[in-house]
């Protein structure tokens, strides 16, 4: 019987299987443990939302990534008695989990981009693009799928398909039978953020109390603006497929207001006019319309909530308890980041703003006053602040200039006269966008100011007095019912009584003076005012020449006497300390001998020089000045040493350029760049597109080169052909000449020599017409030249003979002299 073919057994590692146990232990670390996972179908903490890249979406990823999935969940079961805990288990399915069965992990997110050149943020697990085959297959492992319609109406029906995705998953979950439906522990959670605007028309509750607001219980007579229908069918479609499988699939609808906060969306345009200090910000008129609004922190933590304890009311209102009028905002605004000012607009003017679109008028301009319930009462969140805008103004001001890093530059130029201060802070002052700021400049300016304000309050009381005449004599009026009491109170504070005794303290103490100078204190009373001002704490200062001596420093940036009330009552309204407001960034001291700046007014022309303080006299005692209040010891430069504000010393005299570039780069080296607003996304579009067209210029440039290079070419080829062809036709037409002198012999050879005798053959083969003519007429040829001589052209029959008879006459007389013959002779 033959023996089985047992498989070969190298070694005992082989016998015992220990090779491919090993061998599969080293494919599994190639492959990787990433390879080797896959994920499951249903991931409950991982949660889909789209345009990840736009505002409300970042910042409500940014908190929920930091989030732990099922906390909210947790806290209410160890709060919570055995009889709660009997009533959830009878209220709640088995599609739930137990909150003790929760695992503590943070959420994550996946989602889609709405501008393809954007980059996906650190708290986004990975981008999923809504044209892939397993698009919809991501979203349905997601436990909490988040659509945001309030921007972009083109995501309507992405969300609406979405849903239908979800709902058509859980049809086939309920294929497998009643019992395995039940007993499948995924439920899923659709969350529509949509806006108020849904809500612009909706009829007051109470004709007769018009300022009732609307609560999420008014919800089915909501009447949305003519722009927004789709959305409103859309919020309509979400709360109805939410109510065909509560335990597997639960849907939520929040109707927000104008979101706001962090760097600022809706009222960007708004913060940007008041940091560039428009003289003006505009309120779209009626202006008294209340606006509804919400945070952009509180909308993430009511999604958060929602999330975690999932009510059962289906709509929920994302706003604010205390509402706002449009105008109040805007003057807020105003006083706290801008000019003070606001003026009306209507609409037709409105859209004179680059940044004002249809959308964001309808929203800023709409009526509506609501009531949160469900984000109080079940949601109970903690929000960002209980104030509301306007009375939060100075917080949210401080955190759009926080994360758009608009960070003042404050700057004072040292040195002394003739040195260039007053160019390079001019200069400085240009290229940051800073205030310039020297002594007289500070002086003038509030002599203009309190010049204007003077004048306005005089034409405002006129305007006053005009109207309650018309108002005596029975004229119909309009009230502006935007303004505010309580603002009109403020402005009446200072009136034109106080602006005049100012005016005129300013005024009798220059003329008083021996020098038309203030002193210190008033000096410094001014700057003070200036450099706290909204403008200055927007862009920042260049202070040129100023503070000259050690008490005007001290006086200015430590604080005097009379000065620590000021600075307390600037904290309390800019929310920041008083040396954050004051003290520069930086001191630039600008440095030279006094020999190389006489040497340079010496160098000036007289017409620049007269009317100056840069005439011999004032020279020599402005230097002299100089130097004694800045001696080693006792320096304005050392108080900024002292608290760490360390001076960058400039030697002028390195730089040899007449406009002093080389100083000028060492300081921009040092302050570092301009501070800007960061593109918005309609401006990276738009600079996306040119980008594209200058790339296809370029390229259809590049083409225009290659063809006419190419056709160029072409010519060139073209040319030398031509050239070439001419050349070729003389070579061949001189090659023709020369053929022809070369065969001129051969062709008198041929008539005189062969022709003859090949005529005479031919016309023997007509005569005679043998069987072969061919043959014949060779046969007759060779006859005719037997040695084969015919065709050789030294040939003849008459050269033959006389060369036969030639040589024969030789061999005689060679014969006849040959010394053989002549010995036969003698003998």
């Amino acid at each position: 019987m033959p023996l089985p073919d047992y498989p070969e057994i190298k070694d005992i590692d082989d016998l015992f299987g220990f090779s491919a146990a090993k061998k599969k232990a080293e494919d599994t670390a190639a492959l990787g443990a990433e390879a080797l996972y896959e994920e499951p179908n249903f991931i409950p903490h991982r949660i889909f939302l789209n345009h990840v890249d736009s505002y409300n979406a970042k910042h409500i990823s940014s908190f929920l990534a930091d989030q732990l999935y099922g906390m909210p969940k947790k806290e209410k079961a160890e709060e919570g008695g055995e009889e709660e805990e009997q009533e959830a288990e009878n209220e709640e399915t088995l599609a739930t989990p137990k909150p003790e069965s929760v695992p503590s992990v943070k959420y994550e997110i996946i989602g889609t981009l709405h501008k393809p050149f954007h980059k996906k943020t650190e708290d986004i697990l990975f981008i999923v693009r809504e044209d892939s085959e397993d698009f919809f297959e991501n979203i349905i492992k997601c436990g909490f799928v988040i659509y945001d319609i309030t921007k972009d109406p083109e995501e309507i029906p992405k969300a609406l398909s979405t849903l239908a995705v979800m709902e058509a998953e859980i049809e086939k979950l309920k294929e497998l039978g009643p019992k395995t439906f039940k007993g499948i522990q995924e439920l899923r959670v659709f969350i529509l953020i949509s806006t108020a605007m849904t809500w612009a028309l909706t009829k007051p509750i109470d004709p007769e109390e018009p300022d009732l607001p609307f609560t999420e219980a008014d919800y089915k007579k909501r009447k949305p603006h003519p722009n927004y229908k789709k959305h409103i069918e859309c919020e309509k479609e979400v709360v109805l497929k939410g109510r065909k499988f509560k335990d597997k699939l639960k849907t939520y609808v929040i109707a927000s207001g104008i979101i706001y906060g962090a760097e600022e969306d809706d009222l960007s345009f708004l913060f940007k006019l008041a940091w560039y200090n428009e003289p003006e910000l505009p309120c779209f008129l009626p202006g008294k319309n209340t606006v509804p609004l919400i945070h952009i922190k509180d909308l993430a933590k009511i999604i958060y909530r929602l999330m975690e304890k999932m009510p059962s009311k289906q709509y929920i209102l994302a706003v604010e308890q205390t509402p706002s009028k449009l105008k109040q905002i805007i003057k807020a605004l105003s006083k706290t980041m801008g000019s003070g000012k606001v003026k009306d607009v209507v609409a037709e003017e409105a859209f004179l703003y680059k940044e004002i679109k249809q959308t964001l008028f309808e929203r800023l301009t709409v009526n509506l006053i609501m009531e949160p319930g469900v984000i109080v009462e079940d949601l109970e969140i903690e929000w960002q602040n209980e104030l509301n805008l306007i009375e939060n103004m100075g917080n949210i001001v401080n955190e759009f200039r926080t994360i758009r890093e608009l960070k003042p530059i404050r700057v004072i130029v040292h040195g002394p006269p003739a040195v260039g201060k007053t160019r390079i802070a001019k200069r400085l002052a240009e290229y940051y966008g800073a205030h310039y700021l020297s002594v007289k400049m500070v002086i003038d300016n509030t002599i203009k100011n309190l010049k204007d304000n003077i004048e306005i309050l005089n034409a405002k009381a006129l305007a006053k007095e005009e109207k309650e005449k018309a108002l005596e004599a029975g004229d119909n009026v309009e009230e502006d019912e935007g303004d505010v009491g309580e603002e009109e109170e403020e402005e009446e504070e200072i009136g034109v009584d106080e602006l005049e005794e100012q005016l005129k303290e300013i005024e009798e103490t220059m003329a008083e003076s021996e020098n038309g100078r203030l002193p210190d204190d008033q000096i410094n009373r001014l700057i003070k005012t200036f450099i706290s001002s909204n403008r200055c704490q927007n862009q920042g200062y260049i202070m040129d020449g100023y503070p000259k001596t050690m008490e005007q420093t001290k006086e200015l940036f430590a604080g005097g006497e009379g000065g620590n009330e000021e600075e307390e009552v600037a904290e309390e309204e800019g929310g920041g300390a008083s040396g954050s407001k004051f003290l520069p960034d930086y001191v630039i001291s600008l440095q030279a001998t006094d020999e190389f700046l006489c040497e340079r007014i010496m160098s000036l022309p007289e017409r620049e020089i007269q009317g100056t303080h840069y005439t011999e006299e004032n020279m020599i005692r402005r230097l002299a000045d100089f130097r004694a209040n800045n001696t080693e010891d006792n320096t304005v430069l050392n108080f900024f040493d002292e608290i760490e504000i360390h001076p960058v010393v400039l030697d002028v005299m390195d730089d040899e350029t007449e406009t002093m570039e080389h100083i000028m780069e060492a300081i921009t080296k040092r302050l570092g760049n301009p501070i800007s607003f960061a593109l918005t996304p309609g401006e990276e579009e738009e600079l996306l597109v040119l980008e594209q067209e200058r790339q296809k210029l370029l390229q259809r440039e590049a083409q225009i080169t290659r063809e006419l290079l190419e056709q160029q070419a072409v010519e060139d080829y073209q040319n030398k052909m031509e050239q070439w062809a001419e050349l070729l036709e003389q070579l061949q037409m001189e090659e023709e000449k020369v053929l022809v002198a070369q065969g001129e012999p051969l062709r008198h050879y041929l008539i005189k020599f062969v022709f003859p005798t090949l005529s005479k053959g031919l016309l023997e083969v007509a005569r005679l017409k043998p069987d072969d003519p061919v043959d014949y007429l060779a046969e007759y040829l060779f006859k005719e030249n037997p040695e084969g001589h015919m065709f050789d052209p030294a040939y003849t029959r008459e050269g033959k003979r006389i060369m036969d008879n030639y040589k024969q006459k030789v061999e005689q007389e060679i014969t006849r002299l040959s010394p053989s013959n002549k010995t036969s002779k003698c003998k």
